[in-house]
C-alpha cells in the first residue's frame, strides 16, 4: 500500500503546483505557440512531478484529501468499502438501472469524441482560427498526459477489477497487471473524460449552465462506471481527480496569449491516405 501511495501521489500531483516562479521546463518558450503538442507532451510528463516542491499548502492538502480517500475506499478490510459498495449496488440498484456502458454506448462516445475533436482541431487549423486550435490542441495534450500517467500507474498497482478473481479488488503488483488490464486504479475512463472536461472548461470557459450540464453528463457516465462494475469507487474517483488535475495544469502552463504570434511556424493538417493489411483508409498527418 505504501507503494500504491506514493505512485498514486505523483500521479494526481498536476492540481498542485503553485504558479510563482516556473519551475524545470515551465514558462516561456514552453507553450502552444512555441512547441507542437508532441514535444509539450514529453515536457509535461517530466514537469509535473518535478514541480512538486512548490505545491503551496492547500493544495497539497486537496491532493492529501483525494488521495487518502482513494486509499480508504481501497483499504483491504475484508472485504474493503469499495467490495461492500460493489456488492451493494449488485443488490438494490442493478435489478432496476439499465446497462449504460454497453457495445453501443461505448464506440459511440470514443468514436464521437475522437471526430468530433479532432474534427474540430483540424477545421480549425485549416481557417486559421488560432483560439480554437489552441483549445483543441491543449484539450488532446491534457488528454495524452492524464493517459500516460494513468497507464503507469494502472500497470504498477495491478488491482483487480470487479470482475477479477473473487471480485475482492486485491492489489497484486506489476506482475498481475497486464493480466489484469484494462481493470485496475485509477480508470481511464474516467481519467479520459475529465481531462478533456477540465481542459475544455478552463480554456474556453463556456458559460456556467453550460458547465453544470457538462459536469453533470461527465459525473453521470463516471457514476455508471461503478454501477456497470467497470471499475470500483476509488479507481473511477483516483481517475477523476487524476484527469481533472492534468486538464487544469495543462491550461496554467501550456496556454499563450490569444494575440501572440507562433515561434515555431504555422500548424497545418491533412487528410492523407492510409494504407491497410485489410484495405485502405485516411490519417491525419500535419504540424501542430
Amino acid at each position: 500500500m505504501v507503494a500504491l501511495a506514493a505512485a498514486l501521489a505523483l500521479a494526481l500531483a498536476p492540481g498542485a503546483a503553485a504558479a510563482e516562479e516556473p519551475g524545470p521546463f515551465l514558462g516561456e518558450g514552453t507553450r502552444w505557440a512555441d512547441l507542437p503538442v508532441v514535444r509539450r507532451v514529453l515536457l509535461d510528463v517530466v514537469a509535473i512531478p518535478a514541480d512538486a516542491p512548490r505545491w503551496s499548502a492547500p493544495d497539497a492538502g486537496g491532493l492529501a484529501l483525494a488521495l487518502g480517500a482513494g486509499l480508504a475506499l481501497m483499504w483491504p478490510a475484508h472485504p474493503s468499502a469499495d467490495v461492500r459498495l460493489d456488492r451493494w449496488i449488485t443488490r438494490e440498484l442493478n435489478p432496476h438501472l439499465p446497462l449504460v456502458w454497453n457495445d453501443v454506448v461505448q464506440p459511440a462516445l470514443w468514436g464521437g469524441i475522437a471526430v468530433g475533436g479532432l474534427g474540430t482541431w483540424w477545421l480549425a487549423t485549416a481557417r486559421g482560427d488560432a483560439h480554437l486550435a489552441q483549445g483543441c490542441s491543449l484539450m488532446a495534450e491534457a488528454l495524452t498526459v492524464a493517459q500516460a500517467y494513468h497507464v503507469s500507474v494502472k500497470l504498477l498497482v495491478g488491482r483487480e477489477g470487479p470482475h477479477d478473481g473473487a471480485g475482492e479488488g486485491r492489489v497484486l503488483g506489476p506482475r498481475a497487471s497486464l493480466r489484469l488490464y484494462p481493470s485496475g486504479t485509477p480508470s481511464g475512463h474516467a481519467a479520459t473524460l475529465y481531462s478533456l472536461l477540465s481542459a475544455g472548461t478552463a480554456y474556453f470557459e463556456p458559460p456556467l449552465a453550460a458547465q453544470l450540464g457538462l459536469h453533470a453528463l461527465v459525473g453521470g457516465l463516471v457514476a455508471f462506471h461503478v454501477i456497470d462494475h467497470r471499475h470500483f469507487l476509488s479507481d473511477s474517483l483516483l481517475g477523476s481527480v487524476l484527469g481533472w488535475s492534468v486538464g487544469r495544469w495543462v491550461v496554467l502552463h501550456r496556454r499563450s496569449d490569444p494575440d501572440a504570434p507562433p515561434s515555431r511556424g504555422g500548424s497545418s493538417l491533412a487528410l492523407v491516405p492510409l494504407p491497410l493489411p485489410s484495405g485502405a483508409g485516411l490519417a491525419l498527418a500535419g504540424t501542430l
